[in-house]
C-alpha cells in the first residue's frame, strides 16, 4: 500500500493506493504543511511506502520517493485515462496546462503569478457576492447568457462585477461570466503549447460545475476524473509502483 501525498500551497491531498484509490483525504495546508502531512498520515492509516509531490514535497522527510508535480500530474492523468492528451489543472494559487504522450510530459505552461487565472479568482468573487463556492457553482449552471467580464486582474474584475450587479444583471449570468473569464485566461495560456483533446480537467477547480460547464463551452472532449483533486497524489503513488 502506497501513500501518495500532494502537498500544495492551499491544500494537502493524500491517497492510499494499491491498484486503485482505496482511501483519500484532503486538509487545508493553512501555512502549516508539516501539520497537514501528519494529519493525513494519521487519518489514512497503514501504508508501506510514501511518495510525495507538490510545493511542499521536500518537507515529507520520510518519503521513499519524491517527484515533481508536473511529472506526477502526467502519471496521474495516464492512470485516470490513458487517452488524455492535455491536462488542465486549476488550483487555488496556480493553474497548469500540461501536454502528455503516453503518460509522459511533453510540454507544460503554468500561471502562478496572476490570481485572475487561478481558483483564488473564483473564491474572491464568491466572497464579494456573499456566496459559498457551492452556491457559486450551482448558480453558474443556471445561466444561459453569461455576462462578459473583461478585466484582467482580480481587483478590477470585482469592480466590474459590482457594477453589473448595480445595473440589475442576473446573478447567475454574472457568476457564469466569471467562470468563462477564468477559463478563457487558462485556454489563452495553453495556446502557447497547443491544447489537444481529450482534456483531463482536474484540481479543485474541477469540483466547480460552473467551471466545468465553461470549459465545455470551449472544448467538446473534456473529462473530469473520479478523483479530480487527487490526480497529483495518485501520480506520486503510481510513480513508486
Amino acid at each position: 500500500m502506497v501513500l501518495g501525498l500532494d502537498v500544495g500551497s492551499c491544500y494537502t491531498k493524500g491517497v492510499l493506493f494499491d491498484n486503485g484509490v482505496k482511501k483519500e483525504y484532503v486538509v487545508n495546508t493553512a501555512y502549516k504543511p508539516k501539520i497537514a502531512i501528519a494529519e493525513i498520515k494519521k487519518k489514512l492509516g497503514d501504508f508501506d511506502k510514501i511518495a510525495a509531490t507538490g510545493y511542499g514535497r521536500n518537507l515529507v522527510s520520510d518519503a521513499d520517493h519524491v517527484i515533481t508535480e508536473i511529472s506526477a500530474f502526467g502519471r496521474g492523468a495516464f492512470a485516470a485515462n490513458p487517452l488524455i492528451r492535455t491536462i488542465i489543472d486549476v488550483g487555488g494559487q496556480d493553474s497548469k496546462i500540461i501536454k502528455v504522450r503516453d503518460g509522459r510530459v511533453d510540454r507544460f505552461v503554468m500561471n502562478d503569478r496572476c490570481a485572475a487565472g487561478t481558483g483564488n479568482f473564483v473564491e474572491k468573487i464568491a466572497q464579494a457576492l456573499n456566496l459559498t463556492l457551492k452556491e457559486f457553482g450551482t448558480l453558474a449552471l443556471q445561466s444561459t447568457s453569461p455576462e462578459t467580464i473583461d478585466s484582467l486582474c482580480v481587483v478590477m474584475a470585482e469592480s466590474e462585477i459590482l457594477s453589473l450587479t448595480a445595473e440589475g444583471k442576473e446573478p447567475r449570468d454574472i457568476v457564469a461570466g466569471v467562470c468563462d473569464s477564468l477559463m478563457r485566461r487558462i485556454v489563452n495560456l495553453g495556446a502557447q503549447i497547443g491544447i489537444e483533446e481529450p482534456i483531463l480537467f482536474c484540481g479543485g477547480g474541477a469540483l466547480n460545475p460552473g467551471l466545468v460547464k465553461a470549459l465545455k463551452r470551449i472544448y467538446e472532449d473534456v473529462i473530469v476524473p473520479e478523483h479530480p483533486q487527487f490526480i497529483g497524489a495518485i501520480g506520486a503513488a503510481v510513480s513508486l509502483r
